[in-house]
């Protein structure tokens, strides 16, 4: 029974027993029971608007939840990555690559956003299998025996299975692409005999990517082919290694970038810092904490010191968040996973700086040290914020 049920009826029998009419006695019931109901309809409201309040917390909650999981995955893709990078001095940069390739291929096909951001996560680990390979065939610098390529084939196999089975849909992704990114077009590659479209897309973006990388770049066992040779090579494997429309893609985005559009900045120190300043900005603010940390690790790479990211680079990114949170372009939970991400960054420069030889390196240690300090000051204003 309802709360405004009870108090006219309590009410109606006070009246009643008070000598009044009965006519009397049902108005009165009526007007209180109405006032009752007005009562109990505020009431409601007002335990409404804190259930809705209640639940944007728990929402809010669960976005920086699975943010952090995000960010997680991709950390994760990262330290795989890595098991790779150090069994071959060159594959840092090759998977590096291999990333940037395959989502600029697979923008220009049209695949959508959250499927490019995850290959450019997903891609780097298409080779991670070979950690099961033994050096003495992997770096071997001669031709290989029948046995020993089919032992360096099972790395198609070793992948699939290291990364298969997750939570994770980028590394599901990167699951799919480790087993068939060696299939051929025309059913005559490895390791299951797939043919045209029966192969997932995202091993025949990763195959043409892979290939194109693999013939411009130096090996153990022979020097790099030049672009031109490359492309004429792969365009001889139309319709047979490659799947047509994506060579044609690709040869386009080829057309477009170049062959390696960081090599032709890298000569140019302020087009570097400037390609870097963008690339880190645009990861930050859709919350890539992978895109973020490979921009950072591969600038230090091409020379720029950890003074000048921090100065050039990453005091101008938490500037350009901050802009975008005063628009309201960027949520409350944009802006903490922006922060997390740059105090982690902030954190690895540190550890580098530590470790360096750099006359101003107490300085720079000094500043990134203050600067980590206000981000944790921020971080936790923002989760009492949210509450």
């Amino acid at each position: 029974m309802s709360v405004a049920a009870l108090v006219a009826g309590a009410v109606a029998v006070t009246v009643l027993a008070a000598g009044v009419g009965a006519a009397a006695s049902v108005a009165c019931a009526l007007v209180v029971a109405g006032a009752a109901s007005v009562i109990g309809w505020r009431v409601g409201m007002a335990r409404q608007g804190e259930l809705e309040r209640e639940i944007e917390r728990s929402a809010g909650e669960l976005r920086r939840a699975l943010g952090e999981l995000e960010v997680a995955q991709a950390e994760t893709v990262r330290r795989l990555s890595m098991a790779v990078e150090f069994r071959d001095e060159d594959t840092g940069a090759h998977i590096e690559r291999i990333g940037r390739f395959s989502t600029l291929l697979a923008v220009q096909v049209g695949m959508e956003g959250d499927w490019c951001t995850r290959m450019s996560h997903a891609a780097p680990l298409h080779d991670v299998g070979k950690v099961a390979i033994p050096d003495a065939i992997l770096l071997k610098p001669g031709a290989l025996t029948q046995d020993e390529r089919a032992i360096v084939e099972t790395h198609a196999e070793e992948g699939h299975r290291l990364l298969r089975g997750s939570s994770s849909s980028i590394l599901d992704l990167a699951a799919s692409i480790a087993l068939s990114h060696h299939e051929k077009w025309d059913g005559t590659g490895y390791p299951r005999g797939l043919s045209g479209e029966a192969i997932p897309i995202e091993g025949r973006v990763v195959a043409i990517a892979d290939v194109f990388d693999a013939l411009t770049s130096d090996r153990v066992y022979r020097r790099a082919f030049s672009v031109e040779k490359a492309v004429e090579m792969m365009l001889e494997q139309r319709g047979q290694h490659f799947d047509p429309v994506l060579l044609d893609a690709f040869m386009e985005v080829l057309g477009r970038s170049g062959p390696d559009a960081r090599a032709q900045i890298k000569s140019n120190p302020q087009a570097l810092l400037a390609h870097v300043r963008e690339t880190y900005m645009q990861a930050l603010e859709r919350g890539d904490a992978e895109t973020a940390e490979g921009t950072v690790a591969q600038a230090i790479e091409d020379g720029l010191t950890p003074a000048t990211l921090h100065a050039d680079v990453i005091e101008p990114a938490l500037v350009h968040i901050d802009e975008l949170c005063e628009t309201g372009e960027l949520d409350q939970d944009g802006e903490r996973q922006a922060l997390v991400i740059t105090r982690r960054i902030l954190a690895t420069l540190h550890r580098y700086m530590l470790g360096g030889t750099d006359p101003s390196r107490e300085l720079v240690i000094e500043r990134l040290e203050q600067c980590v300090a206000s981000l944790q000051e921020r971080l936790a204003a923002r989760e009492h914020a949210l509450g």
